[in-house]
């Protein structure tokens, strides 16, 4: 396996910083974790003989996960120090564009925060970088038994448990109902047992009008990733690699998601330009879109805010009234359905001043994030189910504001998504990110555009997949 591709991303990252100076059970790990209970919480935590009492300070580095989860952690931050006083904790606040890159400089330079917000997707670059920190050593087991295993999986590289989750998302398509049925969609029946892609591209087409597109998508920049793996479900792509693990993007499959993009933006069904993450939610509530993507449950809650706006003046401009409905991504055909899911969590890294006897307070203190009723705070806000028991029990008297419908879509696909296949290694984890961020996102750009066609991008793709993994490593003809 070849370490060029991570050496390249090292490199642009460090570049980059000095210019300037982002089908699962739902069952615990194991029965015996512990759970936490509103007024008198029994929360999972390390064993307190293993903990130091002499001052520390852990810092943690964010961006905003939720629409307030800084203002939260610095409430919850006091709460722990209220039985740590020995604790104190330094944030880092970032944005979603800096925070990898803001991130992986630091941890180049030997200043790792020692906590870190990471998804499934960037482990393994922290983890090839030699600074992911294997918290089951520090954590005691009844932690880890709280914590549902198929969460647990996205949060492991090499068998090794490199962090907690936050929660499992769930991204497929979102729309507007009333524009939907006008369409000839039955969004009812779509929501409870899917559609075919033959039948999403027959109703964007009666969607699409002079001031509406058809289906509009997130895929600028590193939104593109975003495409290629939530619409990737369609053309049966439900990660990097297959489960014999093989680097999916070269196989067949690839070539026809390319094709279906190609065809969409030609008929003028989508965009031909690139698409800001802000812009798709904006377009779908002004009635410029039919469908659009990514979305998520919790899309519901913002179109009722912007709505509920509209009388005040707050609402985006040229707002209208709207139902919105979570929709599952359509299937081709030879394609078991599925959704798209990943894990976000919290991850530990070491830098130059780490020591055991701090690693052990900085795990303590993620688990007290990652557990109870401030995980449930964070999953509310998403309009997502706990991963972890402790959190589940917190959610219990909580109720969401969100149509019967869109609940039962919600449920039916999490019970789609499928886990990554065990065995990946940091190493592949890695290059197959520098891959879809250095050759798969700038061809999608220009095949947006209109200035290459499916098979070119398809080509440079299998080249790039190729000189990373050895041809061998490269999945051919069509995976299911």
């Amino acid at each position: 396996m070849k370490k060029k591709f991570l050496s390249i991303l090292m490199a642009a990252t460090m570049a980059a910083s000095l210019a300037a100076c982002g089908n699962a059970d739902n069952k615990p790990a194991a029965e015996s974790s512990s759970v936490a209970e509103t007024g008198t919480e029994k929360e999972t935590q390390a064993s307190e003989s293993q903990i130091s009492e002499a001052e520390d300070t852990i810092t943690i580095m964010v961006p905003p996960v939720t629409g307030t989860y800084v203002e939260s952690l610095d409430g919850w931050i006091k709460e722990y120090q209220e039985t740590h006083p020995n604790i104190k904790v330094e944030v880092i606040a970032t944005s979603w564009d800096e925070h990898i890159s803001k991130s992986t400089t630091m941890a180049l330079a030997g200043e790792a925060p020692d906590i870190v917000e990471a998804s499934y997707s960037t482990i393994g670059t922290y983890a090839e970088m030699g600074v992911a920190v294997n918290i089951a050593d520090y954590l005691d087991s009844s932690v880890i038994a709280d914590f549902d295993q198929n969460a647990l999986n996205y949060m492991t590289l090499d068998n090794t448990l490199y962090g907690l989750p936050l929660y499992i998302s769930i991204q497929a398509l979102g729309g507007n109902r009333e524009m939907l049925e006008a369409a000839g969609a039955d969004v009812e029946k779509i929501q409870t047992e899917g559609w075919s892609y033959d039948e999403f591209l027959d109703i964007v087409k009666k969607g699409t009008t002079d001031d509406c597109f058809g289906f509009v998508f997130a895929n600028a920049g590193v939104t593109t990733k975003d495409f290629v793996s939530i619409f990737g479900v369609s053309a049966g792509i439900t990660a990097d690699f297959t489960n014999d693990l093989k680097y999916s993007y070269t196989s067949e499959n690839m070539l026809k998601l390319l094709q279906a993009v190609e065809t969409m933006t030609k008929s003028g069904y989508m965009p031909d330009y690139a698409v800001e993450a802000g812009q798709r939610l904006v377009m779908l509530e002004t009635g410029q879109a039919m469908v659009s993507g990514k979305a998520m449950p919790l899309f519901e809650n913002n179109v009722k805010k912007n709505i509920a706006g509209m009388s005040d003046g707050s609402a985006a401009e040229g707002s209208i009234e709207m139902e919105y409905v979570f929709l599952p991504v359509p299937v081709m055909d030879n394609v078991t359905e599925s959704c798209y899911g990943t894990t976000d969590g919290m991850v530990v890294l070491r830098n130059n001043n780490t020591t055991e006897e701090h690693l052990k307070n900085v795990c303590e203190f993620m688990a007290f994030l990652c557990t109870g009723e401030r995980v449930a705070a964070v999953d509310n806000e998403l309009y997502l189910s706990c991963v972890c028991e402790s959190g589940r029990t917190a959610q219990e008297s909580y109720k969401l504001d969100q149509s019967e419908l869109n609940a039962k879509a919600t449920e039916r696909e999490i019970s789609l998504v499928v886990a990554p296949p065990t065995g990946i290694t940091a190493e592949m984890s890695a290059n197959a990110k520098t891959i879809m961020d250095e050759v798969i996102a700038p061809k999608f750009q220009s095949l947006l555009a209109g200035e290459t066609d499916a098979q070119s991008v398809y080509d440079a793709v299998c080249t790039a997949a190729k000189e990373a993994f050895g041809e061998e490593n490269c999945a051919s003809g069509w995976i299911q």
